[in-house]
């Protein structure tokens, strides 16, 4: 085994434990010996402590180097020195002297949870298609005390009993492991899981968190004042979304993540307000308190917003990273975290998901799909062809909300030009221009960019026949290549997110007059289990009409699924190789 783990876990009856945490890792080329030169553990110094039990080099050889104390340093976590102030966490850091190919990094840490953790006693271990591993795990706690653990894959595991303890050993033992597949869902789905927890379920989750986060959500006279002046006179549903615009565009988000380590509980609404940032607990709360204020309930929603998709073996703390907010008058989930994404609209790896509502029960439901028909994209492009072979272009685009957030993003960060120039780039015809969008950072309207552009060379002008393609042009579809979806097997192992779609294309190209078209491509029409695609060809008074349009309508494919959708693609990429052949005039 190149890898090996054991992970120690001393439970008390009040939920506070002691972890001992043991790694050996082989040094096994050249390339890893900076990835494994350092090894490090997180903590918050408020309420745990951390220390360095060993921690040595074994050379081929078999000489041990100690590590001396010098490499050994506690600094303030990366979290921390992003927003000081806001949180303290720190990370003790390893460095290990005289690495080599063939050389063993042995580490032990300790460490010790003096309070109870907001959801009690969780772990998980998740392997994804790690490789050569062992992975060893105890958990030692009173029998007084409820604990539920599941496993999938491999892991052996026993329970034993002993002077009023309730002993939990598992262990794995992994060898090869398959490759990872483009696209596919996390690999964690797929990989071997083992996790523990002192919880009696979900729901329990969600209650917890409501308790823990009443207080954080009062409404100040500052924030009461906010509030009335973001409404003005929209009521409803209208006031519901002003409150989220205005929280996702001024309210700047911290990669904070769900976990003790950086605290459970959000920081009140009005130190959020005051600070002008936070992380995901902060904007749900301080959401909830502009809500208050002008009469809309809301709760917190807990989820995973992660490619992973399949749920751990039991019910668990660590299936979640991440605080939504519900709006039970609308049955709406909204994202104040992502500035890009309009209200309501939730991503292909927040979406179909498992969601604890945080109530004075807790209450598991799922949320919404995404489809199809509310993710939609429309290009127009009217395109003329000149004499020389240049190609003139003017295309407008409208992106549904579903779709726009990824394409708010490009527009906010890159300048129009340099968007046109890349989006040309990757088409044959190539060329420069430049584009006019929406404000992207208005999520009060869909987003439209009008945009023109020119190709120098865009068609090669020959005799008697000119032989072309129909130029793709200026195009920012999110995920607009679908060859990432293909694997060279013509077979898939795994689960793969490709999210629902409905794309259309038309094209209204003129060619040089007295033109004469003397061959269009085929109309394409194929309809199966993983969606649809069409295009169309029509010859015009002074040239022609291309229609694409392609529909995808899963988030996440299986892999018996594969086979349809590697059609469709291949349908796509086929029609983009269609000529068109015309004579050009006198």
């Amino acid at each position: 085994m190149n890898r090996y783990q054991r992970s120690e876990y001393e439970v008390a009856a009040d939920k506070t434990y002691v972890q001992l945490q043991t790694l050996e890792v082989r040094v096994d080329s050249a390339a890893h010996i900076v990835g494994l030169g350092t090894t490090s553990f997180t903590f918050d110094p408020s309420d745990e402590t951390l220390s360095v039990v060993e921690a040595w080099v074994q050379q081929p050889d078999g000489t041990r180097l100690e590590v001396p104390p010098g490499n050994i340093f506690t600094r303030p976590s990366a979290a921390a020195q992003t927003t000081p102030g806001f949180v303290g966490t720190q990370t003790t850091t390893i460095e290990f002297p005289g690495l080599r190919v063939g050389s063993i990094v042995h580490s032990k840490f300790r460490h010790e949870a003096k309070t109870p953790d907001m959801f009690g006693f969780n772990v998980a271990f998740r392997l994804g298609l790690a490789a050569s591993t062992r992975l060893e795990v105890q958990i030692r706690s009173p029998e007084s005390l409820p604990l539920f653990y599941g496993a999938r894959g491999a892991f052996v595991t026993r329970e034993t009993r002993s002077e009023g303890m309730r002993i939990v050993e598992t262990s794995i033992d992994v060898g090869a492991a398959p490759q990872a597949e483009p696209q596919m869902v996390s690999p964690f789905d797929v990989g071997p899981v083992f996790a523990a927890t002192t919880l009696g379920g979900s729901e329990e989750m969600g209650a917890l968190y409501a308790a823990g986060s009443a207080d954080r959500t009062q409404v100040t006279p500052e924030i009461a004042a906010l509030a009335r002046s973001i409404v003005g006179t929209a009521q409803g549903r209208d006031a519901a979304r002003a409150i989220y615009d205005w929280v996702a565009e001024h309210i700047r988000y911290v990669a904070v993540f769900l976990d003790r380590t950086d605290g459970m509980v959000p920081h009140p609404a009005a130190t959020v307000l005051r600070n002008g940032y936070g992380d995901c607990k902060d904007h749900v709360a301080l959401m909830q308190a502009l809500l208050a204020a002008v009469g809309i309930p809301s709760l917190p929603a807990l989820v995973d917003w992660s490619d992973s998709m399949a749920p751990l073996p039991t019910w668990s703390s660590a299936t979640i990273n991440h605080v939504m907010i519900y709006l039970p008058d609308f049955d709406l989930y909204a994202n104040p975290t992502s500035p890009f994404a309009a209200f309501g609209v939730l991503d292909a790896t927040l979406a179909d998901k498992p969601v604890i509502i945080a109530s004075q029960t807790g209450e598991v439901r799922r949320t919404p799909p995404r489809t199809a028909a509310s993710n939609h994209y429309r290009a127009t492009a009217t395109l003329s062809v000149e004499a020389d072979g240049l190609v003139r272009g003017a295309t407008t685009i409208l992106v549904s909300p579903d779709s726009d957030p990824t394409v708010r993003q490009l527009l906010e960060s890159k300048p129009s030009a340099e968007i046109v120039r890349t989006s040309l780039m990757a088409t044959p015809e190539g060329g420069f221009g430049d584009l006019k969008a929406t404000n992207p950072r208005d999520l009060s309207r869909p987003v439209r960019i009008e945009g023109q552009w020119t190709s120098p060379h865009g068609v090669i002008v020959s005799t008697p026949s000119v032989f072309m393609g129909v130029p793709q042009g200026l195009d920012v579809r999110p995920n607009g290549d679908l060859r990432q979806y293909l694997v060279e097997s013509g077979k898939r192992a795994f689960p793969f997110i490709v999210g629902p779609r409905d794309y259309s294309l038309t094209s209204q190209v003129t060619l040089p007059p007295g033109s004469v078209i003397q061959r269009l491509p085929p109309s394409v029409d194929v309809r199966n289990s993983a969606g649809h695609v069409r295009s169309h060809y029509e010859a015009t008074p002074g040239g022609f009409t291309a229609t694409r349009h392609v529909v995808l309508d899963r988030n996440v494919y299986l892999p018996e699924q594969y086979p349809d959708l590697e059609r469709l693609i291949y349908a796509v990429l086929d029609d983009r190789r269609g000529i068109i052949v015309f004579r050009p005039g006198p």
